[in-house]
């Protein structure tokens, strides 16, 4: 019995002490741990993370002037909680009683002091709660609204009823920094609470309508979307930094305790190949010719041959880089020259033709049977403009007879003619960086018909900046070349960090050959269907392109409907630059004769004259000088 009363006095000491030891275990607990753990809350429930944007760097033409730069922006945002918490908003509401009163403006400081201590006593210190809110919300939209030239009606509702459920909320966006200097120094002087500024950069497009295509554009959000803009995106956005944001017990923010904890990572700089001179002739040379033609197609391409540099490119339809309603609307968002691609008619000769003179099996005085009006080849038929007969290879191109060129691509051969396409850069990307880029393609290669209609550009889908490398590489010596749209990277310090190489992709022909080929393009202007394109005293050559458009419904080309080129080549002794001009589905202008005729050779080759023209004189390029000994000789 005594044995069993001390077993159960035991078991009650230990289970005793086991709750006690446990209680221990818990007050310590709460004591310590807890504590941190509430601390660590309290600390994330005082802060608050922001992020800093990064600027983003400029874009540039080759001579430095910005073409796209960011400027100072802010939004005025609403935090709701210091709105209406009233009493931090009695010393905004006393003030606007106090300079409501006569004499305000005359008082003294001392004088005013006085006056505020007065009303806020006897006035404000008697207002409601929600009275107090009220009263300030009006005061601050009437301020707010007389700055930035916004009804204070429309601030209220944007406040009351369209942001009701929110308690952070932008209701301006986009406001110029001088304009938030000001607003914040009134906004601080009469002790309005509940609005600040975030500051931001907007994008800003300084020649927004030249090259937009090129340039692109950034979204709200700053994120490259078109152009350069977002082929660069990663290098011109840089990186965000962050900030610091302390709360009061209230959760309002102390903006004086706010502090950087990272800050942002610039972007870099993009310098372009283009000249923003050179630019802006082609735009207004592309502009005018599509008005006075009726048409609302075309582009105009302009390349320094040894480099492939782009130096200006216009494409129509267009849209305005800081204004892009038209963005979407008629096909303005296409950048024709890289992304589109059409049957170019009788510019593309210069494949055959290149084919044939750097073989060695021909020259230039060389002489082909065209016919009388046409050849045949078994059951295909190759039809001309005229009846000629036999024509020297200068001929063929100054008449741009198509069974001149079929025979001259015939002693070439038919493999070797293909060969001359792709190593021209025929239907197949040049690596222009600004988005998607048309290929191109050619029909089957093993039928005769194809292959006699692609010798004078039927068949085969090319863009413009294809014809403009293709006929780069005969204006260089040679080489084809990739595409230069990007100069070069650059550091804010100025400093370049990536410079775009100059590349030769292949080489096209012997440099004997592109000379001659100079020359005989040279011929197709002084006297050929190219004479619309001469500028007076200069020499420069070309090829014309008059290509009828593929109807898919009735599945046949459709005579009404064209697609007009002229490439050409200035000057043709020392080539300083490639021109390439395209119009699509021009009309004839209401001043011309009935018996007008719309071709390349009327209606392109003019407008290359033109830009050409102006060109020469931005260049400053001396006027052409005769014929040497060296080029003479290879007319032989």
């Amino acid at each position: 019995m005594e044995v069993a009363v001390k077993i159960r006095a035991l078991i009650v000491c230990l289970v005793l002490v086991t709750g006690l030891s446990a209680l221990s275990v818990r007050l310590i607990t709460l004591q310590v741990w807890d504590r941190r753990m509430s601390d660590k809350a309290q600390v994330s429930r005082f802060e608050d993370w922001r992020a800093i944007p990064a600027s983003r760097g400029r874009i540039v033409d080759r001579h430095d002037h910005v073409l796209a730069q960011n400027i100072p922006v802010a939004a005025l945002v609403v935090d709701r909680n210091h709105l209406n918490h009233s009493d931090n908003l009695t010393k905004a509401v006393t003030y606007r009683f106090a300079s409501q009163t006569l004499g305000w403006k005359k008082l003294t400081d001392e004088e005013r002091r006085e006056l505020l201590r007065k009303i806020k006593q006897e006035r404000v210190s008697k207002m409601s709660r929600e009275e107090v809110i009220a009263e300030h919300l009006e005061y601050a939209s009437e301020v707010i609204g007389r700055a930035l030239r916004i009804p204070s009606d429309k601030l209220l509702n944007n406040v009351l009823i369209h942001n009701a459920n929110k308690d952070w909320f932008a209701i301006e966006k986009d406001i110029p920094e001088d304009l938030v200097r000001d607003l914040e120094d009134e906004l601080q002087l009469r002790s309005i609470q509940g609005f600040s500024f975030e500051r931001s950069q907007k994008r800003h497009y300084t020649m927004s309508t030249l090259a937009p295509h090129l340039v692109g554009f950034v979204d709200y959000e700053g994120i490259g979307r078109a152009g350069i803009e977002k082929s660069y995106n990663q290098l011109l956005a840089g990186r965000d930094g962050e900030r610091k944001l302390k709360r009061d017990a209230n959760g309002l923010v102390m903006l004086t305790e706010s502090s950087a904890v990272r800050p942002p990572k610039l972007g870099k700089h993009i310098r372009l190949t283009l000249d923003m001179g050179l630019q802006a002739i082609v735009e207004v040379e592309l502009e005018e010719a599509l008005k006075k033609y009726n048409s609302d197609r075309g582009s105009i391409i302009i390349t320094d041959p040894p480099t492939g540099d782009i130096l200006a490119m216009a494409s129509r339809p267009y849209y305005d880089l800081n204004d892009r309603k038209n963005f979407s609307k008629n096909g303005a968002s296409m950048n024709f020259p890289v992304e589109g691609s059409y049957e170019a008619g009788s510019v593309m000769k210069l494949v055959a033709m290149t084919a044939a003179l750097d073989s060695g099996l021909v020259n230039r005085n060389t002489e082909v049977y065209c016919g009388w009006g046409h050849i045949t080849r078994g059951r295909v038929k190759i039809n001309d403009h005229h009846a000629y007969g036999d024509l020297s290879f200068d001929e063929v191109m100054m008449k741009s007879s198509n069974p001149g060129v079929f025979c001259f691509a015939e002693i070439a051969g038919r493999d070797v003619f293909y060969d001359y396409l792709k190593n021209y850069g025929f239907c197949q990307r040049t690596g222009i960086p600004v988005g998607w880029e048309a290929r191109g393609s050619h029909t089957d290669s093993s039928n005769m018909q194809n292959f006699a209609q692609a010798t004078f550009g039927y068949g085969v889908s090319v863009s413009p900046i294809q014809l403009a490398m293709a006929y780069s590489a005969i204006a260089n010596g040679g080489y084809l070349m990739k595409p230069r749209l990007v100069d070069s990277v650059i550091a804010n310090n100025g400093i370049v960090v990536e410079q775009t190489p100059v590349t030769k992709i292949r080489r096209v022909m012997k440099e004997r050959t592109s000379k001659g080929m100079c020359l005989s393009l040279e011929q197709v202007v002084l006297d050929g269907t190219g004479k619309n394109a001469a500028v007076p005293g200069h020499r420069v050559g070309g090829k014309t392109g008059t290509a009828w458009k593929w109807d898919n419904l009735n599945k046949s080309y459709d005579r009404n409907k064209k697609f007009l080129t002229f490439a050409g080549i200035a000057p043709v002794k020392d080539p300083k630059f490639v021109c390439i001009v395209t119009i699509d589905e021009p009309k004839a202008p209401m001043d011309v004769e009935e018996d007008f005729r719309i071709g390349g050779g009327t209606v392109a080759a003019p407008v290359f004259s033109k830009v050409a023209k102006r060109v020469i004189e931005q260049m400053n390029i001396a006027p052409t000088e005769p014929i040497d000994e060296e080029l003479a000789d290879l007319t032989q």
